[in-house]
């Protein structure tokens, strides 16, 4: 009798250990996504829907993106930059005086750097007191990396890649002696980048020129490892270690240093985890792995070398064993490196452990534009 008490206590505490393990497993992350005229917040397993704020009708939500302490959300809404704090005292965007062009939340989600509305540069937006201060530097690529007292601009122009304080870009020094062609993305630290260099390609013993991503230090010397060959970066992780990528017709989560990589074929790349362990991607609403159609290009935007050409014929979720050879010809614009597909979509949670076959996982089965994966707030 009392063995029998032991067992039925074990199968009444397993599963509640089971799950206890499992709750942690985000530690304490949600999700944003768009859904009609609204943004959604749920945990990554899909529960608990909450609207946190309305949005006009028919806008398009190009861009999510939050700090590395789940604080505050900037938006792209139909290519303009919006904000608003994630505490709950605000249900609706605040417009920022951004130029039309990419946009970036500083770590901490002090300030915001875009395009300055007039002129070639850029400018520094203070959410505090939304104060702007202008910067000669150019928007695309550039970033404020590192926080408070140790916070630094850098960026890259046509004679190499640079850092200097926020506020003086002339007190400039070089971190790395060249810069790559397009697709310049530093790190959150400010150690590394990722780029798309001229380099080459063995085609059995001869070699041919060929443009591919790779990885590099911001230690003044700049030494390069190669990454996803045809690979467009959009966002690193917060830990400094994962880049989400886009390969042609696949979603991927790319180690920094190391070449280590996973990707998910039939599904645009949407978000990145703070460690790196998980992914939000967009996908078909229907469950299939047919590419889903490429959002059009903004009346307002230039198109780029950076966007991912569709593969016709996309297969299940599957890892590369090397980089496809995706054309790197233009269709989205400069504001966001891809632009969430169009058509019935859903979003799923794709894992960088385990087996290679796993298909990512339902999150939200109605997505209506872009998503994002939102730390803990600390």
């Amino acid at each position: 009798m009392r063995v029998a008490l032991v067992a039925v206590a074990l199968l009444v505490t397993l599963p509640s250990a089971a799950y206890a393990q499992a709750s942690d497993e985000f530690t304490g992350a949600t999700v944003i996504f768009a859904r009609g005229a609204s943004l959604v917040r749920v945990d990554p397993r899909g529960r608990g829907e909450t609207e946190i704020a309305q949005l006009a009708a028919k806008v398009a939500v190009r861009a999510l993106r939050t700090d590395a302490r789940g604080k505050v959300l900037l938006a792209d809404l139909g290519g303009k930059w919006s904000w608003m704090p994630l505490d709950g005292s605000s249900t609706s965007l605040a417009e920022l005086p951004c130029g039309d062009g990419p946009a970036q939340l500083a770590e901490d989600g002090a300030c915001v750097l875009c395009r300055a509305v007039t002129g070639p540069g850029s400018v520094i937006v203070n959410l505090g007191n939304g104060k702007s201060r202008p910067v000669a530097v150019p928007a695309p690529g550039a970033r404020l990396v590192g926080i408070g007292a140790d916070r630094r601009l850098v960026w890259a122009d046509a004679t190499g890649v640079w850092s200097s304080p926020p506020g003086d870009a002339k007190k400039k020094t070089k971190v790395a002696p060249e810069a790559p062609l397009r697709s310049f993305l530093p790190s959150p630290n400010g150690k590394r980048a990722v780029g798309v260099f001229l380099d080459h390609v063995y085609e059995g013993k001869q070699t041919k020129p060929a443009e591919l991503l790779a990885d590099f230090a911001l230690d003044g010397e700049g030494a390069r490892r190669k990454g996803i060959k045809a690979g467009v970066p959009l966002e690193w992780s917060h830990d400094g270690e994962w880049v989400l990528v886009q390969d042609g017709s696949s979603a991927c989560l790319m180690r920094a240093m190391g070449g280590q990589y996973k990707c998910w074929k039939g599904y645009t790349a949407a978000s990145i985890a703070s460690d790196g362990k998980w992914a939000l991607v967009l996908g078909n609403r229907d469950g299939s792995k047919k590419q889903t159609k490429a959002a059009p290009a903004s009346k307002k935007g230039r198109k780029g070398k950076g966007a991912a050409k569709a593969d016709p014929k996309p297969k299940d979720p599957e890892p590369s064993d090397e980089a496809e050879n995706a054309s790197a010809e233009g269709g989205t614009t400069d504001d966001v490196a891809v632009a969430p597909p169009t058509g019935p979509l859903a979003l799923y949670r794709a894992q960088l452990e385990g087996a290679f076959t796993t298909a990512p996982a339902l999150v939200a089965r109605v997505v209506d534009g872009a998503a994002v994966w939102v730390p803990a707030a600390n």
